[in-house]
């Protein structure tokens, strides 16, 4: 062993050893994960298999790759990959994980363990409802190693556990493997000079933050100056970090812009030649590899989901092995990439969550914080955030203070998920399994509003005739898509085939894109609307205050693909990143041979190897 283990981890792969369920909550960064790794020895010796999950593919991919390079034979089940799918340890996302409970999968009669990556995601406002579904749903014989970082009330999360999965022991470390330093800093009007106005490295932080009128003057520091900074002062690798790729896209065009070639290109030149050489000319244009070539023999670099897998991943590696010194970066990258810098910069801390733009939370600046410091390699970490004169002063003091946000439930009542639970529990059984949620454990077991939307939901179903079709129960237990919900009226009318293209086609993603419909499937998208207000409708006459958004794009956008068989056009046409169309494409593919085995209709087979093609099948590696 290379390293001493800190004591938490003793304390939790001795709970592991013990059979028990187990909530670790430490820093990024601190070694959560190598107690998972103690827990897959664990089992697997046993003769017990191992599931492994994560809120991102990404970071699926990674945990992946990890595992292999242990020894283990892994499988790996995301929406965009599935390999090794009868393996002892699978890896996957945590959306993969409840599809498999809902359904009874078989493969999760011999699991010993699971392990939740970053279960903090629970809070989510978009997401959150799987880490709970899951908890609540799963076998009672299975055991739980829950990963977080850090919370305020972990006391209350640890307790709802233990309702559920029985005795769970809490370890917890609050210590950061490199002490971090956070700072806010500023220029003054006509002077680049960067100076702190706020850190947590002196006494300045123990003081209440009050406004001066000296702070008028300030101001935010230009992008160059603040890398110039950074080099000036040994604080790279650095990441910026940014709440939109089209930010992050933008600010690393105007760095590469003003910074010379750096050393090493032929390095550099080596590395792209071994990872790049298979591609032809219209695949090598359709990465942009001129532009982000450019980049690199800078040293700079973004990195965002947008990006094809190969692209992402060769940048991983280059900053990892420190060909790359500023990487710009949407928060993604905290997500537990193993990707640590030396400094990390929060240039503005506004945050879209999906309802409305809002400053980040502690707990969100927490793990992006988590980046900072290097272990073994940094004696301390820097997080620069850049001073904004109209964020209230009393943000800054609740963000110096480092402590973490409350995890607070975002549970909710999809139409899936009255689906999911109605194919294994009678309708009494589910809402009794709605009152464990941690929602309901929060609100002392007041879940009327809860019950209220199930029932509501659940009458529309049923006026909906969801109840009276095998067909389509047995399509959403294998998709779990409430693009089904507006579909019905097209399935009546025998238009099966151009019905399912089109759910492939939507709901895989939440972008908005500007798109038209090829008038062979005006008709279709005309009934898709009206189906959609008919839901609509439904839902204002039951009270639901919130509306059921479908959204078709990616109908559209696949529809123009299979037409035209031109990916460039396509790109270029809706304005879209190739690694979200790869991925796309590539759960397109994987979805479209799940319904070709339940209906046996040889289209399905066609689109799937339409949207698995070379190129898919070359980025994706």
């Amino acid at each position: 062993m290379e390293f001493t283990l800190d004591k938490f981890q003793k304390d939790a792969i001795k709970s592991v050893y013990e059979n028990l369920n187990v909530l670790v909550i430490a820093p990024t960064g601190s070694g959560k994960t190598y107690i998972a790794e103690k827990a897959v020895q664990k089992y697997l010796s046993e003769q017990l298999n191992v599931i492994y999950t994560t809120p991102i593919k990404a970071l699926s991919n990674q945990k992946y790759n990890d595992f292999n390079d242990l020894g283990y034979e892994t499988g790996l089940l995301t929406g965009d990959r599935t390999i090794n799918s009868e393996s002892s340890l699978i890896v996957g996302t945590t959306e993969i994980l409840r599809n498999m409970i809902f359904t009874d999968d078989k493969r999760l009669d011999d699991i010993g363990i699971i392990v939740l990556d970053e279960v903090h995601y629970l809070g989510d406002s978009e997401r959150g409802t799987t880490w709970e579904e899951i908890i609540i749903h799963a076998p009672k014989n299975i055991k739980f190693l829950c990963l977080s970082a850090t919370v305020e009330n972990k006391i209350e999360f640890l307790e709802w556990i233990v309702s559920l999965r029985g005795p769970t022991k809490l370890v917890e470390s609050s210590t950061r493997p490199v002490p971090l330093d956070v700072e806010l800093v500023a220029t003054e009007r006509n002077n680049e000079k960067i100076y702190t106005i706020k850190s947590t490295k002196n006494n300045k932080n123990k003081k209440t933050f009050k406004f001066d009128k000296k702070y008028i003057k300030h101001k935010k520091p230009l992008l160059s100056n603040q890398i110039n900074y950074l080099d000036n002062n040994n604080l790279t690798p650095a990441i910026f970090f940014y709440f939109s790729r089209d930010r992050v896209e933008s600010k690393a065009r105007q760095a590469t812009s003003t910074r010379p070639k750096q050393k090493e290109k032929k390095i550099l030149k080596r590395l792209f030649d071994e990872v790049f050489q298979n591609l032809d000319n219209e695949e090598y244009n359709l990465l942009n590899l001129d532009e982000l070539y450019w980049m690199w023999s800078r040293r700079i670099a973004y990195h965002h989901a947008g990006l094809a897998p190969i692209v992402k991943e060769f940048i991983e590696y280059l900053f990892l092995h420190r060909h790359i010194d500023i990487l710009f970066a949407t928060e993604t990258l905290a997500l537990g990439l193993n990707l640590p810098a030396r400094s990390i910069v929060i240039d503005a801390p506004y945050k879209y969550d999906g309802i409305k733009t809002r400053l980040i939370t502690q707990s969100e600046f927490l793990q992006l914080t988590g980046r900072a410091g290097r272990r073994g390699i940094d004696k301390i970490g820097y997080a620069f955030i850049n001073y904004d004169k109209n964020i209230d002063t009393h943000w800054y003091d609740k963000l110096f203070s480092l402590k973490p946000s409350t995890l607070n439930s975002s549970f909710s009542i999809s139409y899936s998920s009255i689906l999911n639970m109605t194919n294994k529990y009678k309708i009494s059984e589910s809402i009794k399994l709605i009152n464990k949620s941690f929602y309901s454990f929060q609100n002392k077991y007041d879940t009327y509003d809860l019950e209220n939307i199930f029932n509501s939901k659940l009458q529309i179903l049923k006026e909906l005739n969801y109840f009276k079709s095998e067909i389509k129960q047995k399509t959403l237990t294998e998709t779990y898509r409430d693009t089904f919900i507006p579909g019905l009226e097209i399935m009546e009318e025998g238009k099966e085939i151009e019905f399912y293209l089109m759910f492939l086609c939507s709901g895989l993603s939440k972008s908005k894109h500007d798109f038209s419909i090829h008038e062979k499937y005006q008709n279709i998208y005309t009934k898709f609307i009206i189906s959609q207000e008919e839901i609509n409708k439904l839902e204002a006459l039951n009270n639901i205050n919130t509306r059921t958004i479908i959204d078709i794009s990616w109908f559209s956008i696949f529809n123009e693909y299979l037409i035209t068989n031109n990916l460039e056009y396509v790109l270029n046409k809706f304005n879209l990143n190739i690694g979200d169309f790869i991925r796309t494409a590539k759960e397109a593919s994987e979805l479209s041979i799940k319904l070709y085995n339940i209906f046996n209709i040889d289209e399905f087979n066609q689109i799937s190897k339409l949207f698995n093609n070379k190129l898919i099948q070359k980025t994706m590696l």
